[in-house]
């Protein structure tokens, strides 16, 4: 099958390593059969727009679903004009699955004039599952890489190294030729799992990048030397108001003197979505040049 201009294509493969249903307490537990119904009769933008209006079902404190309702919003509008993104299906039903999914699920943007050349970034989600507006926004700034965005659950760090490397098998055989090693990048939960992966595999990665995560504290001594590794945390972060970010980034620089940090100013834990601009101009400055 031939690719078209930036298609952002639905693939899957067999796997014994994908998610367990996730399970919550109540309130949140009250919810999931609402929920799951919804699922499969909304657009992805409906979904969540539910989800933020019950925010213990992605953990969110009123607060933090209120500061989120209008980005988010604007961000799917965004969505719904389009060409390559308006008619993707949501990986959200997958990630909610009532039953231990038997596949394994990525969606993936694939530029104009993919080749064997193309960036690579393999981007990991968040709390709460695989939203079409990660990968949206990744590839409104890195339009000419190809995005795989594998879907795991509500909690990504879990995420096993064997899932990982199945999609991106899947992924090369779907697009029928090699592939650069990709960027692991990692959103707050995403940010732990691809630690976790990195330091068990880092001849598999370019470089690793987490975004509103921190080195976790028994993997500091597991990354290796010549790690290629990049932090970016909100400066209001409660891991960073601590001095705990500072302390986890000046140690692991001891043990991989190529690690590299920034911290977003008057920035909470969502400063993708607040501050874009500032985050991904850091974000390029530390992905490969092409």
């Amino acid at each position: 099958m031939s690719l078209c201009a930036d298609e952002v294509v639905r693939i899957t493969w067999k796997t014994a390593h994908a998610a367990p249903p996730p399970e919550f307490r109540p309130p949140a537990s009250d919810l999931l059969p609402m929920f799951r119904l919804a699922l499969n009769t909304l657009p992805e933008s409906a979904i969540v727009a539910l989800a933020l209006s019950q925010p213990s079902l992605l953990s969110l404190t009123p607060a933090q679903a209120a500061k989120m309702r209008p980005l988010v919003a604007e961000r799917y509008t965004q969505i719904s004009s389009s060409p390559a993104y308006s008619g993707v299906e949501s990986a959200l039903p997958y990630c909610f699955a009532e039953k231990h999914p038997l596949e394994g699920l990525a969606l993936v943007h694939v530029p104009d004039g993919a080749d064997a050349r193309t960036p690579v970034l393999l981007f990991l989600h968040g709390y709460g599952g695989s939203f079409l507006w990660y990968q949206h926004l990744l590839a409104e700034h890195f339009g000419n890489s190809i995005i795989i965005c594998p879907a795991y659950g509500i909690n990504t760090s879990t995420i096993s190294g064997e899932y990982v490397e199945e999609c991106v098998q899947a992924v090369g055989a779907r697009l029928g030729r090699p592939m650069l090693k990709p960027v692991l990048m990692g959103l707050s939960a995403g940010g732990f799992g691809a630690c976790d992966i990195y330091t068990r595999h880092p001849e598999r990665f370019d470089r690793l990048i987490c975004i509103a995560a921190y080195p976790p504290e028994d993997l500091l001594e597991k990354f290796p030397r010549v790690a290629k590794a990049a932090f970016i945390a909100g400066g209001e972060e409660h891991f960073v108001k601590s001095g705990d970010f500072a302390r986890r980034i000046g140690k692991l620089r001891q043990l991989a003197p190529l690690t590299q940090q920034f911290t977003v100013p008057q920035a909470d834990h969502f400063f993708l979505l607040t501050h874009t601009a500032l985050t991904m101009a850091r974000l390029r400055e530390w992905l490969p040049r092409p």
